[in-house]
């Protein structure tokens, strides 16, 4: 009987665009947990996954639906069914939020939708921009010129303004809440500090943050940690220091959260963006 192939993840980045970051994922049946900090789009080559996003779960697999992201928010998959093959490319939010303002759209736009409709522009450019950094092209112009042309279909397909906060009181707090958390990740916050700080009780913090965001505030926290790591990581800091730095213990609660959410150690990471 043949041997499974393993699960691979790399990440790099197009020296033309350093704005963007490439992860792929091969033979995959991890389920994966993320706070995202960029725009992104998926696509899916082999292997399908359930996942949950926005209050709702959907399934993405094969084909022209390219799965989209925006910054603040929580995707967590569900169910794996078959080993995933796939390749996500994440524009920084001041690439996008530049792309915006040239083309007349709001500053800060909203993604619609988790997954494209698979017959549009958008799934056009985005397919070709997939297979030029699957190749690691290192043509300027082919690789700023697909960015270029994939941010404008998918800000005009997909983009449209932020929705105004609802008044319901508890988002209002959640909403608080996530501010509080983003202001003080580094330090140790204790949950009756942060209820406190946001008018609710223990309890109901707990209760209506999941519900919004898809993750309890330790968790999400760590997602910040590991974020904001991942950054010290590609300016060259050692994972001693970034350990210290982004408020954790010590390089092996790094190493553990680390590779729990991007798939690899902080020194595998390192590496591979500092290679670019």
């Amino acid at each position: 009987m043949p041997h499974a192939r393993p699960a691979t993840v790399i990440t790099w980045r197009p020296l033309s665009v350093p704005e963007v970051q490439v992860v792929r994922v091969e033979n995959d049946t991890r389920l994966w947990t993320g706070h995202s900090t960029a725009y992104g789009l998926t696509v899916t080559y082999a292997g399908a996954f359930d996942f949950w996003y926005r209050k709702r779960t959907w399934t993405h697999g094969p084909g022209r639906r390219i799965k989209l992201k925006e910054p603040g928010e929580v995707h967590r998959d569900e169910r794996v069914h078959a080993p995933v093959t796939a390749q996500s490319v994440a524009f920084s939010p001041a690439l996008v939020r530049q792309a915006s303002l040239q083309l007349g759209f709001a500053a800060t736009p909203h993604l619609r939708t988790a997954l494209s409709q698979g017959e549009g522009r958008t799934e056009l450019t985005a397919l070709a921009l997939h297979d030029a950094l699957a190749r690691r092209t290192q043509d300027t112009l082919e690789c700023e010129s697909l960015v270029a042309e994939t941010l404008e279909a998918l800000l005009t397909e997909y983009g449209e303004t932020k929705p105004p906060a609802s008044p319901a009181p508890h988002r209002a707090a959640v909403s608080r809440a996530r501010e509080y958390l983003h202001a003080s990740f580094t330090l140790n916050v204790e949950l009756e500090t942060l209820a406190s700080a946001v008018g609710l009780n223990k309890f109901h913090l707990l209760r209506v943050f999941r519900s919004e965001l898809g993750l309890p505030p330790h968790e999400y926290v760590t997602h910040l940690r590991v974020a904001r790591a991942r950054t010290l990581l590609a300016q060259g800091l050692a994972a001693g220091t970034v350990a210290a730095e982004v408020g954790l213990y010590d390089q092996s609660q790094l190493n553990r959260h680390f590779g729990r959410i991007v798939g690899m150690t902080p020194g595998q990471y390192a590496r591979a963006i500092q290679r670019q």
